[in-house]
């Protein structure tokens, strides 16, 4: 083969893998997941503004509602003389937190605010709705996605974490490659690199620390328990990689077993 023709092929080799690494599902996932990561970050930096700003009028609401987008919400009742128990009741349906909200508000150490500036906190506010919103329906978009392309993984996993580890794989082929270890450790990087660099402690878990199974198990056998989830994930994504039969409820069954272990364990 003469060097023309070897570098033909080459070229045709490379442009079909670049073509193969962005015509996937898998690519849209981890971006999805990428932007989800920013409007989070966007949302909680609107929040925080929104709620130091309308803190000069009503800083008692500071404390008494701890959820963002709810707190969010209030706002656009507007001036707390506005803040009746039926006003408050409509955004927040808890009666007697409502009613606290309203005695605080008729007794607010706050300062009056004139219309301009409370104007501008609530478009503040109603930007950080709208972005909450849209992290929603990318949220719905990811999980949607994601059982499509790995309906075990996903099912074993909880969509929106499975979506976190895909991402830090890079794609689905990378992730049913990759060995359990380091799947467990997917998402814990800085805690790993500080480990090699200073002898710290040395992580157990990555984004699987969010995993609601993990929370069964007693604190000391966590670490052992994650090593086995993560396994049964590895397993999962091969599963879902290479079209073998569907095994995420036996997967479970073994999960549970395992968990049922660990908590008898002294």
């Amino acid at each position: 083969m003469d060097k023309k023709t070897l570098k033909e092929k080459l070229v045709k080799k490379t442009r079909e893998r670049v073509k193969e690494a962005f015509t996937g599902k898998d690519v849209h996932i981890i971006k999805a997941v990428s932007v989800i990561d920013e409007l989070d970050k966007m949302a909680n930096l609107i929040s925080e503004n929104a709620r130091e700003w309308f803190g000069f009028h009503f800083p008692e609401l500071n404390s008494l509602v701890e959820d963002n987008e709810t707190f969010l919400k209030l706002v656009l009742i507007g001036d707390r003389k506005n803040f009746s128990e039926k006003k408050i009741m409509e955004v927040y349906n808890n009666e007697e937190k409502a009613k606290e909200i309203e005695i605080k508000a008729k007794n607010s150490m706050g300062s009056p605010i004139e219309e301009n500036p409370l104007k501008e906190i609530q478009k503040l506010a109603v930007k950080g709705i709208e972005i909450k919103k849209q992290r929603n329906e990318l949220a719905e978009f990811i999980e949607k996605e994601i059982k499509e392309i790995l309906p075990d993984f996903s099912d074993l996993a909880e969509p929106l974490i499975a979506a976190r580890i895909l991402a830090k794989a890079g794609s689905a082929r990378k992730l049913a490659l990759m060995p359990s270890s380091t799947i467990q450790l997917l998402g814990a990087e800085k805690a790993l690199f500080q480990h090699i660099r200073s002898g710290a402690k040395p992580p157990k878990y990555g984004y699987i620390f969010a995993h609601p199974m993990l929370k069964k198990v007693k604190r000391s056998e966590q670490g052992k328990f994650a090593r086995t989830l993560a396994g049964k994930l590895s397993i999962a994504a091969k599963t879902d990689y290479f079209k073998g039969k569907s095994n995420s409820k036996e997967l479970k069954k073994e999960l549970e077993k395992r968990i049922n272990e660990l908590n008898k364990t002294k």
